[in-house]
């Protein structure tokens, strides 16, 4: 990789504090970039708006999807900012690059009943079944993004409020909240946390959910515990930690919370970016109707 692009990385972790995941997706886009300017002939600081458009053309010859597209045009623009600012560039060669248009699917989210039947199939009382329930019920309470509950630290719990400061996309910290279900489940949870440290003898680092070693639970971690569980739930809809997230969302705008709140509790920074939800709720009375109404749907 080309030191210039090492040093925005390197830029991005230290400055930025972006997580590992979003680092590793933007070396990627970022190399696949190198590859194509390699082939034409192209060094990164004689780029111009016509050769970034033709690697954008030939990310679609090779049957990427447009968010995909629009995903490495954002880290492209990103790298070609922080150059102009910080190195030694003139002109932004981004300027007048325009992303390719996008449907934007729906997120996909649980119904109430789906969230408590997946929760309610952990039911034992080893320290993964106790972890496991309050991670799911963590992240269905809090609507946060997988990485944040990764990195949330109990000194940064009010149990007695039952809130959570927690520090989001581009270091923006905001307060979360735990409902009374995530509070029950934590309790009942750390006191296993505790033994299992003094089990492994490690030192105990402050993260709320621990692996098996005692350390945190990773992003990945997360991801296969959620699979996990749904697959012993015999749950055949896809389900992600990422799904918490949008059910959360799409139940407070069903119940009708304000847009600008549910805004601020998933730490989004453009209103825009929220609003899909309002749709998603459309969706949601859809299918409510589809399976309630005798002529709703012929497929019953």
């Amino acid at each position: 990789m080309d030191r210039r692009v090492e040093e925005y990385l390197g830029y991005l972790e230290s400055v930025r504090l972006l997580s590992e995941r979003t680092l590793r997706v933007y070396g990627e886009d970022l190399e696949e970039f190198q590859d194509f300017l390699a082939l034409v002939g192209r060094d990164l600081d004689g780029v111009t708006s016509h050769d970034i458009r033709d690697f954008a053309g030939s990310l679609v010859m090779a049957g990427k999807a447009a968010s995909s597209v629009n995903r490495a045009l954002s880290t492209i623009r990103g790298y070609y900012r922080y150059r102009v600012r910080f190195g030694n560039l003139k002109v932004d060669p981004t300027r007048g690059v325009e992303n390719l248009p996008a449907k934007r699917d729906l997120p996909r989210f649980m119904f109430e009943e789906e969230v408590d039947a997946l929760i309610d199939s952990i039911d034992g009382t080893t320290f993964q079944d106790l972890r496991d329930r309050a991670l799911l019920e963590v992240l269905y309470s809090t609507g946060c993004r997988v990485s944040e509950v990764s990195e949330m630290a109990i000194p940064k719990i009010d149990f007695k409020k039952g809130i959570v400061r927690i520090v989001g996309k581009g270091s923006k910290e905001r307060v979360v909240f735990l409902g009374d279900m995530a509070l029950a489940s934590l309790q009942v949870y750390l006191p296993m946390r505790a033994i299992r440290l003094t089990k492994v003898g490690v030192e105990d680092s402050g993260f709320l959910f621990i692996n098996a070693k005692g350390h945190r639970l990773s992003v990945r971690g997360i991801e296969k515990i959620v699979d996990k569980r749904r697959i012993s739930a015999n749950m055949s809809k896809p389900v992600s930690p990422h799904a918490f997230r949008h059910s959360f969302a799409t139940q407070l705008v069903a119940s009708g919370a304000d847009i600008r709140v549910v805004q601020e509790m998933l730490g989004h920074s453009s209103i825009s970016t929220t609003q899909v939800y309002t749709h998603v709720d459309m969706e949601r009375l859809r299918k409510v109707y589809e399976l309630a109404h005798p002529h709703g749907s012929r497929e019953k």
